[in-house]
């Protein structure tokens, strides 16, 4: 297993990214807000171009809070995975990391466009 930090910003969250086997594995830690939501597109867009994958993983395990701007970013990792052999899974217990993904895709229409992201009501 391979382990390097991608960001932290200033109210403590912190996006860790690590390698296992051919999944690649992106640790949400603390707080996602618009900021930790930027670094972890970021970090899964550099993952993906650079290691190639075959999976990602977006561990929520540790998220303690989050906002709609970081739901949001969960929502739009979402079609980062489309290319991947087995595309782009998520981590979760309970608490708010499943919440958080949740409000993700809470509203997303037929087309899987969540709103929050400029799709249709």
């Amino acid at each position: 297993m391979t382990a390097a930090t991608a960001g932290l910003d200033g109210k403590g969250a912190s996006i860790r990214v690590s390698t296992e086997g051919s999944t690649v594995v992106i640790a949400v830690e603390h707080r996602l807000d618009a900021v930790a939501g930027q670094s972890l597109l970021r970090a899964a867009l550099d993952a993906i171009e650079s290691q190639q994958p075959e999976r990602v993983e977006i561990d929520l395990r540790a998220l303690q809070d989050y906002d709609g701007d970081g739901a949001a970013a969960l929502a739009a990792c979402r079609s980062l995975g489309t290319g991947l052999a087995e595309g782009l899974h998520y981590r979760t217990g309970r608490g708010p990391g499943r919440e958080a993904l949740l409000v993700a895709y809470q509203d997303a229409d037929e087309t899987g466009e969540p709103e929050a992201l400029g799709g249709p009501a």
